[in-house]
């Protein structure tokens, strides 16, 4: 949905952002901003949306929840940053595949493979724990506030600014961006 609404997902920004900063079209002070801004109002979000599944009495009866919220939480600090790098190379992939695309089914498509992957692998995706985590709380997981962010949500994030600035924005811009070639 956030990409044919044009709202801002931060695992997105990491990649596009980050193409604008080297491109020199916003400074860091921008980057840093639209990252921040980003994650602040996608947490907002995903809390919102985990208060409203809960009391809606959606998603089960909570077991599922709860399990799925201790095991994210539960992760060495090294496989959980993997797994956000895993995770946001996947999907900074189908946001640059689904840009190319005109169509409401072509970006659909664009985006269907690769998000269905780090769905299958398991891997990581910081707003979406965002989400899972306070679910699996409310729902019983015995989870700290201090374990969502320390356990999860910061190895897991800084995993998917890789992810999406190093792995897939670097090569493109090596590719086709001015910024390895200019002469500082």
């Amino acid at each position: 949905m956030t990409l044919v609404t044009g709202a801002e997902l931060f695992t997105g920004n990491t990649a596009l952002v980050t193409a604008a900063r080297m491109e020199g079209k916003i400074t860091t002070k921008d980057l840093i901003k639209s990252w921040v801004s980003s994650y602040l109002g996608n947490f907002v979000g995903s809390l919102l949306l985990a208060y409203l599944a809960f009391n809606g009495g959606t998603l089960g009866n909570g077991p599922a929840a709860a399990a799925i919220a201790t095991a994210k939480c539960s992760l060495p600090f090294k496989v959980a940053f993997i797994r956000g790098i895993l995770c946001n190379w996947l999907v900074c992939m189908a946001v640059l595949m689904a840009s190319g695309c005109s169509s409401m089914i072509g970006k659909m498509t664009a985006v269907w493979f690769p998000i269905s992957a780090f769905v299958a692998l398991g891997l990581d995706h910081s707003v979406a724990n965002m989400f899972l985590i306070p679910l699996g709380m409310m729902r019983g997981a015995e989870i700290t506030i201090a374990d969502m962010f320390i356990k999860n949500l910061i190895p897991v994030t800084l995993g998917n600014i890789v992810g999406g600035a190093v792995c897939v924005m670097a090569p493109y811009g090596k590719t086709f961006g001015s910024w390895f070639s200019k002469k500082e």
